[in-house]
């Protein structure tokens, strides 16, 4: 019992740190500076802060959720270790990541047989696109697999 409190603890000291750490490092980037070197990385570093505010939060919300329902920790304890769920995830995981490396393969090649330079915009389009069509063969591939097992 006494390990797990720690466990707790150590979960909410890693939430208010990285909340702490993304707020901080959100207001650095919205500051303006006056040195030019330091720019183009203010909104980079506004992005990582935002992130890390986000992800704090979650976890701030999660531990304060199963301190008030330590019933809620064992079941989702206990989820997180079902074999079958664990495969579903892990062959999930495979399918978007052979997706993602074809599409990356296909757009390198398209890439390299174009006669003229692509613009900076198209290619962060297709970047874009080739991370939402990951995320969506993880996404319908847990679907499918939920429900075929």
């Amino acid at each position: 019992m006494n390990n797990q409190k720690s466990n707790q603890n150590t979960e909410l000291i890693k939430g208010g740190l990285m909340l702490g750490l993304g707020i901080l490092l959100f207001i650095t980037g919205s500051i303006d500076y006056n040195a030019a070197a330091w720019r183009p990385y203010l909104r980079l570093v506004e992005g990582i802060g935002l992130f890390f505010a986000v992800v704090g939060g979650w976890n701030l919300i999660q531990y304060f959720r199963y301190k008030k329902n330590p019933d809620a920790l064992h079941k989702a304890r206990f989820e997180s270790m079902d074999e079958r769920k664990l495969w579903i995830q892990y062959r999930s995981g495979n399918n978007a990541f052979k997706a993602g490396i074809c599409l990356t393969y296909l757009f390198l090649l398209m890439v390299g047989a174009t006669a003229k330079p692509l613009s900076s915009d198209l290619i962060w389009w297709i970047l874009a696109g080739i991370v939402l069509v990951t995320g969506a063969v993880y996404v319908v591939s847990l679907v499918r697999y939920e429900q075929k097992y």
